[in-house]
């Protein structure tokens, strides 16, 4: 039987002030807001935020029709379209459907591959190392700590490169900047002649067309960059990688995860602080797991605790809690009318607290990823690196980087909090972080 989807009602709108709507408690904590009128009014309903209305999607069967079944019904380009006109680079990899996409993701997907992964295991340990060499009753500011790490980490192993802090710094503010301007809509276009901006972007460019420059010439090649990749790309399409393309992919490395991965990195932190009774329990697991020297990738696969300790922080701290997608098409959904172009909002990771599926889900338990219980490995419901064509391409490189980075500092430091955790808040910037308060005393563990 066809559904005359225009006879559908439209899904329920969530009640709100006068001209502001739901701006406040979205800007305040979207996740929170989200799940609240979630847990309401059900798998579908409209959010407005001054002039912007989002449509949420929730549930099982969204993560189901997102990741295999209906994910013709979704465009990301409407999204992008001005953050890829206006920054020049029109075939970007989150940008873009079709063919073009399924073509980089298909020339990349080796790449990302584990087996690939193994031989720059090395690189990542090295980085994360020599900072820890570096830590000696030491006070760090979490933050922008993490965020230089992330930037080096996989800049360094992707593309044969490490960034100061300074650049580093100047990519994530040009980042911010163009992203908050022409894909959030925050901040106006005049922001694009802040003298703090037009230097961080002169810093940014230096350092790209200087890298592009070396990865082209630079003798022997013994190991595959990002950039050989995208060369390869380039060779086989030209037409999908432009010069503004090639420019943003240079990039990518640098910028692409560091909000994410820097933020899922700064809960694992804090619950590790928060969770002193487990501390022991993974101290002994990563001090067996030393024993030969720095662990391989099967030593680190075989870190049961780690490894579900950090799934279970993703669980409950997903950075990238949705999706932001556009209707290609009307469609019916929970019994309600999506018009063609409406701004999708993805909950994908709404299942992450449901009961259904997650025993006790408000719990703090890392044994749910063990057999026989794997939680997580149910069908669609376990989703921190998103769902659909679109999945975090890069989602088995952030995994590695997560136990090698949690386990170097597990083996060689003793950390504590400055700052009473009770004081530390999450915050939206664009994506969750704590506040930055966050600060963590790192001394030298006799090993």
């Amino acid at each position: 039987m066809t559904i005359d989807v225009s006879a559908l009602p439209r899904p329920p709108l969530v009640k709100g002030l006068p001209i502001l709507h739901s701006l406040v408690p979205i800007l305040r904590d979207p996740a929170e807001f989200v799940r609240k009128k979630y847990n309401e009014l059900g798998d579908v309903f409209r959010v407005r935020a001054f002039n912007r209305e989002l449509t949420v999607m929730a549930g099982i069967e969204a993560n189901q029709w997102m990741g295999v079944e209906r994910r013709e019904l979704f465009t990301s380009e409407i999204n992008w379209a001005e953050f890829t006109e206006k920054a020049n680079c029109p075939h970007m990899l989150i940008g873009v459907d079709g063919e073009c996409h399924s073509y980089q993701r298909k020339m990349l997907k080796p790449y990302f591959a584990k087996k690939s992964l193994v031989e720059r295991l090395p690189m990542m340990q090295e980085i994360i190392e020599k900072q820890v060499q570096t830590f000696d009753n030491s006070v760090v500011s979490v933050n922008p700590w993490l965020k230089n790490l992330m930037s080096n980490q996989v800049g360094y192993v992707m593309q044969g490169k490490e960034a100061t802090q300074e650049q580093t710094d100047a990519f994530m503010f040009t980042q911010n900047t163009i992203t908050n301007i022409w894909m959030f809509k925050r901040w106006p276009s005049l922001a694009l002649l802040n003298p703090h901006y037009l230097r961080a972007k002169n810093i940014s460019d230096d350092f790209r067309d200087k890298l592009i420059a070396w990865n082209s010439s630079r003798p022997g090649k013994s190991l595959e960059t990002y950039m050989d990749k995208i060369e390869e790309g380039r060779k086989g399409k030209p037409e999908w990688f432009t010069d503004g393309d090639v420019q943003a992919h240079a990039m990518l490395p640098y910028v692409g995860g560091v909000d994410t991965a820097g933020g899922t990195h700064c809960f694992i932190l804090y619950e590790m602080l928060n969770h002193p009774e487990l501390m022991s329990r993974l101290r002994t697991e990563v001090d067996a797991a030393y024993a030969n020297g720095s662990p391989d990738h099967e030593v680190l696969d075989g870190m049961k605790d780690l490894h579900g300790f950090i799934l279970e922080c993703m669980r409950l701290h997903p950075t990238g809690f949705a999706l932001n997608r556009n209707a290609a098409e009307d469609f019916e959904f929970g019994g309600c009318r999506i018009r063609k172009g409406d701004e999708l909002l993805i909950f994908t990771t709404a299942t992450h607290m449901d009961e259904r599926y997650f025993s006790e889900p408000e719990k703090f338990d890392i044994e749910r990823y063990r057999e026989p219980r794997n939680e997580h490995r149910q069908r669609h419901v376990y989703a921190p690196f998103g769902r659909g064509p679109h999945t975090c391409v890069a989602s088995t490189l952030a995994e590695q980087q997560l136990m090698v980075n949690f386990a170097t500092l597990l083996r060689f430091t003793n950390f504590e909090a400055v700052v009473p955790l009770r004081k530390l808040k999450k915050k939206y910037s664009p994506v969750a972080f704590m506040t930055d308060n966050f600060t963590v005393r790192f001394t030298k563990r006799a090993v």
